[in-house]
């Protein structure tokens, strides 16, 4: 090879990795589980049951006895950051300290509300690698001895808002919490998400007013993912899925559901439930 030649290609190579090292890889966040495959990255939602970051450890000891440690809040962030979601929608959180340990350890932001209990500090959190612009609580079940409350928030996204309804039913009571969620729902405008932990027995009757609205989004896929979801549950009796995530038809379409891997399922007594999604496109 001649001289000039050699120096041609050394020159070249150097060329064309600088180039490669200065441009940004793509930040895609679909989770390896995923079976549908999209040309655009997906915008991945979880909803999660933490119990207070108590673990599965005494199962059937109320809530407000149940202690957390640091340990514990790091096998809740490990199970989240297993499928690295966008938005997380967190219930059973003790208070806004655990909800911004949880918020510094993925690096995101937070907002967090108090279901008003007088037995115990808890509430309900919203995470979001995105900006999170306005949020208020809202009533849902006004019994003194088991108050809950609905975290709303409107979060910015690189093209677009989206408002997250998180919320944790209170057993019994389904039809009035029901009826107070749609009301909320109703005074909402633009893309809409319903997260949480609905703990309904009977789902086919008791959602008909959610499902007539909004896409259970086990629902609208067929994968590996959503055959599993619905076969195991999202609880640590029996299949039930009480854990929840609704998308507004009009804006959403779903790619796909899962849960988190076995090895993340005892960091709490429910299992992390997440969706990935695409926002049709629209603007603000």
């Amino acid at each position: 090879m001649r001289p000039y030649n050699s120096l041609l290609l050394v020159f070249f190579a150097i060329i064309t990795s600088s180039i490669t090292a200065c441009t940004p890889s793509q930040q895609t966040r679909q989770p390896d589980t995923l079976e549908a495959i999209s040309k655009d990255p997906c915008l991945t939602l979880m909803t999660y049951n933490i119990r207070v970051g108590a673990g599965r450890e005494k199962l059937l000891m109320p809530v407000k006895y149940l202690n957390s440690s640091g340990e514990k809040l790091e096998k809740i962030a490990a199970a989240i950051k297993s499928v690295d979601p966008d938005i997380i929608s967190l219930q059973e959180v003790k208070g806004p300290v655990q909800a911004k340990y949880l918020a510094d350890a993925l690096g995101f932001n937070y907002v967090y509300v108090s279901h008003g209990d007088s037995r115990l500090e808890w509430g309900l959190a919203v995470l979001s690698r995105f900006t999170i612009t306005e949020y208020h609580r809202e009533v849902l079940h006004h019994d003194n001895k088991k108050p809950r409350v609905a975290l709303v928030c409107t979060i910015d996204l690189p093209d677009s808002f989206i408002a997250v309804v998180n919320v944790h039913y209170a057993l019994g009571d389904y039809d009035k919490q029901v009826k107070e969620t749609m009301k909320i729902l109703g005074n909402i405008s633009g893309p809409t998400l319903l997260m949480g932990d609905l703990n309904l027995i009977d789902p086919q009757e008791g959602l008909a007013p959610m499902r007539a609205e909004l896409i259970d989004t086990c629902e609208a896929v067929d994968s590996k993912g959503s055959r599993e979801a619905k076969q195991r549950g999202t609880f640590r009796f029996g299949s039930k899925r009480i854990d929840y995530i609704f998308v507004d038809p009009e804006y959403f379409t779903v790619l796909d559901v899962g849960l988190t891997a076995e090895e993340h399922r005892k960091a709490s007594d429910h299992l992390a439930y997440f969706a990935c999604v695409t926002l049709k496109n629209r603007t603000k």
